[in-house]
């Protein structure tokens, strides 16, 4: 359904597509021409949906001409179903006066399913004509009819709001039973209902009872992840309530602003406590204990709001700024005696952030609270999800996934239970849930989690947008590009903050690695570390350091000082081991290669995460390669091959198989011709030869002036399509093509280079026959390297021997 709405330019979020799938019948039409009429809002899900949904011309040609040959009372019967809130037969058989023997052998049941005492429509395009082309006095009619029914049944509630609908002038009697009726559907789970009862309630109320209907209905929007819908119930009560009712509702709008915009409005907050302030003054003096009272509740509020806020900073990657809002809180706690039950649930938010752990005693102080617990209530909800995530980072992510998803509330406290069966709460824990099983190595069955969840949950909304940033990571390592599902989650997500936009530059870089384009890769790592110290929200995303170290050896990313090292992200310990793995490969050398190998390969059996395994076998097979030891490289390949194919990164299969093709052609080469060499010695003398390692310690100069001209830059095969240009030198010499064709892309001190280096020279062997320092020979070979599109002296030993075919069989 995305992919066919994004053909049509229209972007969707994939639960509002598939609830559009479900309400019009897959009716691709249908679909397309509702979408086109649905507000930005209502399409991203960030607003609740009309219902029912608009008529459109596709729907009257699949339904219209059928339903219109309906009698009379026939069609009015499928207009009091289509404004039932139920499904009850009974309900509907007392609605229209009707016996179920006049439902079962009319024409209307070709439209409605009858079975087990409920109803449904048979093709739920119909409801939507049916209610479109009812007149006011009709609906009306209808739910008049449906509330005398429900009393008759005693079913109070329901009586209640058909009543409140079949009144066209609005009483202020409806308000009190709507808002409790509201308030239950909430704390059920039931957001949705819940919004539009209390939508309902406000039509009806004034005064303090509006404020009320605003208030109620704004969370309810909330919980539904209806944020824009929310922001405007909200903003009411901000604008026309007062201090207290402010200071009510500013915890659910800091969420909301959070999440349209990005960044935590904190101006409202501050100005909120001010005014706390001054009133708590002047109540001191007045010594009144009813206003301490009401005080005490507001200055409970303001702590939430605190609280909330330095989640919402610590999901957005601004530690300290979150340590100084839970610290506020915490203040504001103690000094009041209130209840600290958000600020535990918001220390173990925090905590999973890595902001306020164990030790850090400013984010507690003086409640008494340890960093990091989830005692009492903090384990539902929040909490809950926090525990799950600490006990992922400790080391059993797959285990910590498995208990998160069974988890089932317990809580008997009504507002823990309310937020705990939310769909924004829901959607937190999906995304969490596939965080979990991404850390374990299953990449594949972490997309299809996410998948599931994306069709029936606003999962681009928790954790500052991780969802989407996921989303975007399993398709890059999966698919090698990110697809329309990932797209239309993104759109879905708070815009761009900081580390938003170096997660996207991260996935441009790994898709870049993947397809070969490694100096684009480097590029693209150095530019988002330039972006945020911390990439993302504090948790790491497998694949940050994929693009790391294989452009060239020695070079460590740019993103934080080293996307291996990611300070400042919190990890698991299959990643740190698999990181620190690689990154001693890509920094050995040839005298320590065999000591470095093995203890590499004994460490990697410790990795339990399929993914993170297979590119440290990846790894392990390139350094054995450009060692010589082809026969460990092709055995790693293999090994690799097979792990990444377990754990569903089939982009990586590509990136395998080329290895394997570069090592069949090492594998094939033939010998160098002998040639004269200086013979210098180093510390006792190092023996003349090929160096394990390329290109050296100047390679982030080299490769970094070399980025800024990537654009000169060329592949193997657009470096040897003018090879037969060479068919006209002397073929005697067996590097002759590669002279003539890389003379056109190097400079003359970077071609003599070239060719000591693809005849056997060491850097230190070069620097000698071309009487300049080691250093000079490291730049342009690092320069040599990025021209011609390789990655290691083998690379270019195959490249040239590969010309050097190509050209005998064109000149033969």
């Amino acid at each position: 359904m995305v992919e066919l709405l994004a053909r049509h330019r229209l972007v969707v979020a994939p639960h509002v597509a598939a609830r559009l799938g479900l309400a019009l019948s897959g009716d691709a039409d249908a679909i397309i021409e509702v979408t086109g009429r649905l507000r930005a809002s209502q399409r991203l899900g960030h607003a609740v949906l009309p219902d029912p949904l608009p008529l459109v011309p596709a729907i009257e040609r699949a339904v219209g001409a059928d339903a219109l040959r309906l009698a009379e009372w026939e069609r009015m019967l499928l207009v009091t179903a289509a404004v039932c809130v139920d499904d009850r037969v009974d309900v509907l058989l007392a609605a229209s006066g009707r016996p179920m023997s006049a439902l079962v052998e009319g024409g209307v049941s070709r439209h409605l399913l009858l079975v087990a005492g409920h109803f449904a429509f048979a093709d739920p395009r119909t409801r939507v004509w049916a209610h479109a082309v009812a007149s006011l006095a009709e609906r009306t009619a209808a739910h008049a009819a449906l509330a005398q029914a429900y009393a008759d049944l005693g079913v109070d509630g329901r009586a209640t709001w058909h009543r409140s609908l079949s009144t066209l002038e609005g009483s202020e009697a409806f308000v009190a039973p709507l808002l409790e009726i509201a308030e239950a559907a909430d704390a059920a789970g039931e957001s949705e209902w819940a919004h539009a009862v209390a939508r309902e309630a406000a039509s009806h109320a004034a005064g303090r009872a509006e404020i009320d209907a605003w208030r109620i209905a704004g969370r309810a929007a909330l919980h539904g992840g209806h944020v824009d819908d929310a922001r405007c119930w909200l903003g009411e009560v901000l604008e026309h309530g007062d201090e207290d009712e402010r200071a009510s509702v500013l915890a659910d709008y800091l969420i909301v602003r959070a999440a349209l915009e990005g960044d935590v409005p904190l101006g409202e907050l501050d100005d909120r406590i001010d005014a706390a302030g001054c009133d708590a003054s002047a109540d001191e003096a007045a010594g009144d204990p009813d206003a301490s009272a009401r005080l005490a509740r507001r200055w409970f509020d303001l702590a939430r709001a605190s609280a909330t806020a330095a989640g919402l900073l610590a999901e957005r990657g601004a530690p300290a700024a979150a340590a100084r809002r839970l610290a506020e809180a915490g203040r504001l706690t103690a000094r009041y005696g209130l209840d600290d039950e958000p600020l535990r649930s918001a220390v173990a938010w925090c905590a999973m952030f890595g902001v306020g752990r164990a030790g850090d005693e400013a984010a507690t102080q003086g409640t008494g609270t340890t960093s990091g617990t989830t005692s009492g209530t903090a384990t539902a909800g929040a909490g809950a999800i926090a525990r799950a995530i600490e006990s992922g980072l400790a080391g059993d992510p797959e285990r910590a996934a498995r208990w998160l998803g069974a988890l089932r509330d317990t809580s008997s406290d009504p507002r823990v239970a309310r937020d705990e069966r939310a769909p924004l709460m829901r959607a937190a824990r999906a995304v969490a849930a596939a965080l979990l099983v991404l850390w374990s190595g299953e990449v594949g069955r972490a997309g299809q989690l996410l998948a599931r969840a994306a069709t029936d949950l606003p999962i681009a909304l928790p954790f500052g947008g991780l969802g989407a940033t996921l989303a975007r990571r399993i398709d890059v390592i999966t698919c090698g590009e990110i697809g329309a599902f990932a797209r239309a989650v993104e759109a879905s997500q708070p815009p761009s903050t900081v580390s938003i936009r170096a997660e996207e530059l991260i996935d441009r870089a790994v898709a870049a690695h993947l397809r070969g384009a490694r100096a684009e890769a480097a590029t693209l790592v150095a530019l988002a570390g330039e972006r945020e110290q911390a990439v993302g929200c504090g948790l790491h995303v497998p694949g940050l350091d994929t693009v790391a170290g294989w452009e060239g050896r020695g070079r460590e990313p740019a993103v934080g000082g080293g996307a291996e090292a990611e300070p400042g992200v919190r990890r698991p310990p299959d990643s740190r081991l698999a990181s620190e793995l690689r990154r001693r490969m890509r920094s050995t050398d040839r005298h320590r290669f065999e000591a470095d190998y093995r203890a590499a390969l004994e460490a990697s059996r410790g990795i339990g995460s399929h993914y993170e395994r297979a590119r440290t076998e990846l790894m392990l097979a390139r350094a054995c390669g450009e060692a010589g030891a082809l026969d460990r490289a092709q055995r790693h390949l293999l090994a690799a091959e097979h792990l990444f194919g377990e754990s569903g990164a089939k982009a990586w299969l590509a990136v395998v198989a080329g290895e394997r093709g570069v090592l069949a052609a090492a594998t094939s080469l033939p010998a160098a011709p002998a040639r004269e060499r200086p013979t210098t010695t180093t510390n006792g003398g190092a023996a003349p030869g090929r160096e394990a390692m390329s290109p050296g310690p100047g390679a982030p100069e080299a490769e970094a002036e070399a980025g800024a001209g990537a654009g000169a830059s060329r592949s193997v095969a657009t470096t040897a399509a003018p090879v037969a240009a060479a068919g006209r030198a002397d073929v005697d010499d067996p590097l002759v093509a590669c002279r003539a064709v890389w003379a056109d892309v190097l400079t003359e001190r970077e071609l003599e280079v070239a060719m000591l280096v693809v005849d056997g020279a060491s850097n230190r062997d070069a620097a000698a026959q071309l009487y300049v320092s080691v250093r000079t020979v490291e730049v342009h070979l690092g320069r040599v390297f990025t021209k011609l599109d390789v990655h290691s002296r083998v690379e270019l030993a195959v490249l040239a021997y590969r010309m050097r075919g190509l050209s005998s069989s064109r000149t033969s």
